[in-house]
């Protein structure tokens, strides 16, 4: 189990070292790969989670995989949590990271689901609405849900934009049923 306070603490650390070092950009692509190679890989997963495996065997194994494909600054943090037994943080820890970064930059990533697939100009226009919505650049993912009817629905960390019709036909069912139905 991942101690999230704990994984936040370990993230603004870094953060502010790789302020200080201007290393923001370096320690930003490199979690961003780390986090693409955990999901990819159960493997790694698994080895990064095993309270089996010993802190000297995985030392060695995370110097291999990482080792000139990661900053210096990521290295000796991994090497670190790897050190304080907290390697099986490095998930949560990336994916705090990224969102920590945009959080800086201004920027806010959007799950946007649609009925249908759409044309990138609606894309753009959906993700633009957001933008002023919001104040903030929208880094969008957009998939596709039937069953929303048409709309769309956007969830951005812990708000969620319900613009679809299937939920303005139930806030139209509701009232309704409420009978406060007015013209």
């Amino acid at each position: 189990m991942v101690n999230r306070k704990a994984a936040r603490r370990y993230t603004k650390a870094l953060y502010g070292l790789a302020e200080e070092l201007k290393k923001t950009e370096d320690v930003r692509k490199d979690f961003e790969d780390i986090k693409k190679s955990i999901l990819a890989s159960k493997g790694l997963k698994m080895f990064i989670e095993s309270p089996i495996i010993n802190a000297a065997k995985k030392t060695e194994v995370l110097n291999q995989l990482f080792s000139g494909k990661v900053c210096d600054l990521t290295l000796k943090f991994i090497l670190l949590l790897n050190d304080k037994n907290r390697i099986n943080m490095l998930f949560e820890i990336s994916d705090n990271m990224l969102k920590l970064i945009n959080e800086k930059r201004g920027i806010i990533e959007a799950q946007i689901t649609t009925a249908f697939n759409m044309s990138d100009k609606e894309k753009k226009s959906i993700s633009d609405m957001l933008k002023k919505f919001t104040g903030k650049e929208i880094i969008p993912e957009f998939k596709t849900d039937k069953s929303i009817k048409g709309g769309f629905v956007a969830k951005m960390d812990d708000r969620i934009i319900d613009a679809s019709i299937a939920r303005q036909l139930e806030l139209l069912r509701e009232k309704f049923l409420q009978g406060s139905f007015n013209n």
